[in-house]
């Protein structure tokens, strides 16, 4: 199988080991295929090989190894593990597209267009997935986890093979993150274009990370209602779902607009004014995630709360007439605020459903690592390793 001429991949994303072909030993040296010293060709982990030079052979673009007779592959992929090419398996070759992202499927081996092997593919049109930490185990994917697929190509029998799947309740006008978000907030359709707008930007982080899929299906969704009390928004401590308040859910947004996620707006008490997050459904969704945490994460925060709660007594005492638990500050003072939010202060709970809130956008997200990078760098986990700050039960939906 012959491809576009070859664009050397990047130093170390190729395999190591030797090839053998007939009675002739090459080394490889990520990707690089030698015969003492000297460049014989170029061999890629999902097995597409370029020759160059005898005694490997000379060809214009790529071949497949399976196409070779007598060449084998053993050694290790760019990641160290095992790998042997073209190995036992047989299975469909053609073109993939998962979620909309292109991939190459050669003799069932997946790999992405710059030919990182990522998985294995069947006749059958089932889809293995190499674990994100250990590249030797493969996930079967299944209704809980596999995202939108489409194949076009030929079976290991050389026949044609056209296959598509499709998630349940999934609309092929959207991406997986906007499916998500659109199965979490009830009644989106109903929202004007600018809610609509204001939702997806505020949760796409979470939905794209597959953390909002987990949540969701953990503590509940979204909706709008009408919250006492003129609080935003409240999470059930029962249920875990949330419920905006419609009018505040409106005012949110309208400053958001305005302002961005942060705004720092005047209080009763004058001269001092407060910082506001303007991300009342990621705030809520903070909550839903907060009881997704392990028991050590969330001592963790709190003890991060805690220290932070004495600085900011001393740094800046709440006055005297004041009855609220708000983080307030002159206006020169809000450089050197402590909580990202003066709602930040008022319990651990509000602190990092706060955190959570500013963490769900770029703007945000950056004030929050130069103002409190200790809850920064628990968020960055959350998203990166979540299998070390969630709960254990959610490990294998996680992966």
């Amino acid at each position: 199988m012959a491809t576009e001429s070859l664009v050397e991949a990047p130093k170390g994303h190729g395999p190591s080991g030797f090839i053998y072909i007939n009675e002739t030993m090459l080394t490889v040296d990520f990707g690089r295929v030698y015969q003492a010293d000297s460049p014989v060709g170029f061999l890629f982990e999902d097995g597409f090989l370029q020759g160059f030079a005898q005694p490997l052979g000379v060809w214009e673009g790529l071949k497949a190894i399976d196409e070779i007779p007598g060449c084998l592959f053993q050694g290790i992929d760019s990641r160290g593990v095992t790998i042997e090419l073209p190995g036992k398996g047989q299975g469909p070759t053609g073109g993939l597209s998962y979620n909309g992202f292109p991939f190459i499927v050669l003799h069932g081996r997946i790999s992405t267009p710059e030919h990182r092997l990522v998985g294995e593919m069947d006749d059958s049109g089932s889809i293995f997935l190499r674990d994100h930490k250990d590249p030797s185990i493969l996930h079967k994917m299944d209704e809980n986890c596999q995202l939108t697929t489409i194949f076009q190509g030929i079976k290991s029998t050389r026949q044609p093979f056209q296959w598509e799947w499709v998630r349940p309740l999934h609309r092929k006008d959207r991406n997986y993150s906007d499916n998500e978000i659109i199965r979490y907030f009830q009644d989106f359709d109903r929202l004007n274009s600018v809610q609509k707008k204001y939702v997806l930007e505020t949760m796409k982080l979470w939905a794209a990370s597959g953390l909002l899929q987990v949540v969701r299906k953990s503590e509940g969704d979204a909706a709008l209602g009408n919250v006492k009390h003129g609080a935003s928004g409240v999470t059930g401590v029962r249920t875990g779902k949330v419920t905006l308040d419609r009018e505040e859910f409106e005012k949110e947004i309208m400053l958001y607009k305005r302002f961005g996620a942060l705004a720092v707006v005047s209080t009763r008490i004058k001269p001092y004014t407060e910082v506001r997050i303007n991300l009342v459904v990621s705030h809520e969704f903070g909550h839903q995630l907060e009881f997704a945490l392990s028991q050590a994460s969330q001592d963790r925060i709190t003890d991060l709360y805690q220290k932070r709660l004495g600085t900011s007594n001393r740094l800046h005492p709440l006055p005297e007439d004041y009855e609220g638990l708000s983080e307030l500050l002159h206006p020169n003072q809000v450089e050197e605020r402590i909580f990202i939010s003066g709602y930040s202060r008022s319990s651990m709970h509000e602190y990092w459903a706060e955190a959570t809130a500013a963490f769900s956008v770029q703007e945000s997200r950056e004030m929050l690592k130069q103002c409190d990078k200790a809850v920064y760098e628990i968020l960055h986990e959350v998203i990166h390793n979540p299998e070390k700050v969630l709960s254990p039960r959610f490990e294998k939906d996680i992966l």
